[in-house]
């Protein structure tokens, strides 16, 4: 029997460069397209209002009203992204050890911070909390 060899040839090998995501960027519907700019242009123009800087000791006393009260609270992180600060956390406390502060975020989520990491800490209405505003 006589042996064929047989050679493969990759559209690569003739020259032809993959143009990656952007030959599908013309199946995406104009409504979808249009909402991924709109997003991206909101979250640009969304500047978090700057808030004072408390003393750890002023944070401390919130927190632990928040927490014997188990009301909600604002947390806003001491860290910032473009020259902002983040968006406040929504959140109960749910406990602390040594010198970790456990959240639980409005959205379900559990967390942890540390008293160095927030920058100001009001306390939140409750009804903003369950919603009950409409």
């Amino acid at each position: 029997m006589e042996q064929i060899s047989i050679t493969r040839i990759t559209p690569e090998q003739f020259g032809y460069k993959d143009r990656g995501i952007v030959k599908w960027l013309g199946m995406m519907l104009s409504d979808h397209s249009e909402a991924l700019k709109k997003e991206e242009v909101n979250n640009q123009l969304l500047e978090v209002k700057t808030k004072r800087e408390m003393a750890e000791e002023e944070i401390a006393q919130v927190l632990y009203q928040a927490f014997i009260t188990d009301s909600p609270i604002f947390i806003q992180a001491n860290v910032m992204r473009d020259g902002n600060y983040y968006k406040d956390l929504e959140c109960k406390i749910a406990g602390y050890v040594e010198n970790q502060i456990h959240l639980y975020l409005k959205d379900g989520r559990v967390t942890s911070c540390t008293l160095e990491q927030i920058r100001n800490v009001e306390m939140m209405d409750s009804m903003d909390w369950y919603d009950k505003r409409k």
